[in-house]
């Protein structure tokens, strides 16, 4: 019997089979998703203009499926559109931003003898502004486009059997691209496949950066080890050595035991704490709630694995990071660029062209794009308007999740490694990476998906209250069949 089934009056076959087969518009947001993550996965250059196109075409269609979904859904999707809008706010602000900003560059060049320099020229500061419109327009819409394509997983799937189908398939390509990224160490490579690098040797897989490669780890890693606890919890499920919980639990520690070999120290430490978290969590179940015959031999496994982890990653806080102090200079330079324009920042990627009128003195002559920190960076460059709406957005979400109680485990599990992410967010650059930000709300509004699916009657879940069409027995005059019907081939 499937989980969902203990949550729904008894369904019959006909109605079993409705439910669960994807719909014109699921099997186009299944395959647009496939596509887009094997994409970013494997071209993970932050900045590739090929990798940032696809995205804002695909993104284009996004519209396209939502219409097919509103005239194909079996079952009444009154709150499809309002939903759309709400919650894809965030993309339209950002761009009124952009396209406002597009009319105010602060940087202006002047010339002094024979050399050119940029000044800092007076703008309005209530108004949005944009140092590098020219280029910055790729990205913006990029980033909208990869945000409007995961949050039809929020509104369209109609069944968890949605997810059961797309997230193992997910987690094996995620899985796929840490294979090549131990293959790649063994074999020492120079750069990683598909992009020149950064030229260190601080790159993992297809990642430039194996900050980004931890962060991204850091998700499916969960979601592996949420796999692996959903498969254990079916009640047809068979002995856990002959399911494919092994599977997904080997693919959540090849993916969390890169933190042993990345180079970047934070990134590492969050990733092998998520992985103790989650091996505790799998040990935990077979300790107290499985029946399994080999439970004791899994939970002592799993709890060897995560105090191995857990011990690595306080080793590695104490370590010497030799980029820890330009770090904390970006970040004041950062807090300094918001203090300057607080309300609507200096706009997007505006960070590298005005870095050097705010760093300190010992980091003047290199060139950095990021502030260290996706959290401050933020604020410099969208300022307090352009940060609370999608913090506010998502805080709704949650909140609703939260206040509902309904307290699915699936849920919970997938949000911790999101969780850990936005932890990461504070400390590194996590979200420059389009895999990282792609695998971030595929999984926030996946989770968050599961969980209405799961406590939701299948044919409500989008419906608004309707009036009751039957009267109660007690006030009709005729009899009226409300027994179950049983249906009969003929």
């Amino acid at each position: 019997m499937n989980q969902q089934e203990k949550t729904e009056p008894k369904l019959l076959p006909r109605d079993k089979l409705l439910r669960d087969t994807f719909t014109p518009a699921e099997a186009q947001l299944c395959a647009v998703i496939i596509l887009t993550t094997t994409v970013t996965f494997w071209l993970a250059d932050p900045r590739s203009y090929w990798g940032l196109g696809f995205l804002m075409i695909i993104g284009g269609i996004c519209p396209f499926i939502l219409k097919t979904h509103e005239r194909t859904h079996p079952f009444f999707i009154d709150t499809l559109w309002p939903k759309f809008w709400l919650y894809s706010s965030p993309i339209w602000s950002f761009l009124l931003l952009f396209a406002v900003g597009m009319l105010q560059n602060p940087l202006q060049p002047m010339t002094i003898g024979e050399v050119d320099y940029l000044t800092i020229q007076p703008v309005n500061k209530w108004l949005p502004v944009s140092t590098t419109s020219s280029t910055t327009w790729v990205t913006v819409l990029s980033y909208c486009a990869m945000y409007l394509i995961t949050l039809n997983l929020y509104l369209i799937p109609k069944s968890r059997a949605f997810f059961e189908k797309l997230l193992p398939w997910l987690c094996f390509s995620a899985v796929l691209t840490g294979i090549f990224g131990y293959i790649q160490k063994t074999l020492n490579f120079q750069n990683p496949l598909f992009t020149k690098g950064t030229g260190a040797s601080d790159f993992f897989s297809f990642f430039p950066y194996d900050g980004h490669w931890a962060a991204f780890a850091i998700i499916w890693c969960g979601v592996c080890t949420s796999m692996t606890l959903l498969s254990a919890r079916y009640d047809d499920s068979p002995d856990f050595i002959e399911s494919t919980g092994p599977w997904y639990l080997t693919g959540a520690v090849l993916l969390g035991g890169s933190g042993f070999v990345i180079e970047a120290r934070w990134p590492a430490v969050t990733l092998l704490i998520c992985l103790s978290i989650m091996l505790l969590l799998v040990a935990a179940h077979f300790v107290k709630q499985s029946k399994d015959p080999h439970r004791s031999a899994i939970a002592a496994l799993c709890g060897l694995l995560a105090s191995i982890a857990f011990a690595t990653s306080i080793f590695r806080c104490f370590q010497s990071d030799p980029h820890t102090e330009s770090a904390k200079a970006l970040h004041q330079a950062a807090l300094d660029m918001f203090q300057s324009s607080p309300i609507f920042g200096w706009g997007m990627d505006s960070f590298a062209q005005l870095a050097p009128f705010y760093l300190d003195d010992t980091l003047l002559g290199a060139r950095y794009d990021r502030a260290a920190s996706d959290v401050l960076q933020l604020f410099a460059e969208v300022g307090i308007v352009g940060t609370v709406v999608p913090v506010v957005i998502l805080g709704i979400l949650m909140f609703q999740y939260v206040i509902s109680k309904w307290d699915v485990l699936l849920t919970n599990h997938l949000l911790i490694g999101c969780a850990g992410v936005a932890v990461l967010a504070f400390l590194d650059t996590p979200f420059m990476s389009p895999a990282v930000f792609i695998s971030f709300f595929t999984i926030i509004f996946s989770a968050l998906r599961w969980a209405v699916l799961s406590r939701s009657k299948v044919d409500e879940v989008d419906a608004v209250a309707r009036p009751t069409l039957v009267s109660p027995e007690a006030e009709r005059n005729v009899p009226f069949f409300t027994d179950e019907y049983k249906e009969t081939e003929k």
